[in-house]
């Protein structure tokens, strides 16, 4: 028998972004750098 392919995902939501606001002015929040 195969074994199945591990996967792994990320999920990127969010609400209305006020708290990123500075961050978000000039770009969409998944651009937004991090880390």
């Amino acid at each position: 028998m195969r074994s199945q392919p591990h996967v792994l995902g990320i999920v990127l939501a969010g609400g209305e972004g006020k708290r990123l606001y500075p961050l978000t002015m000039d770009r969409a929040k998944p651009a937004v750098p991090f880390g």
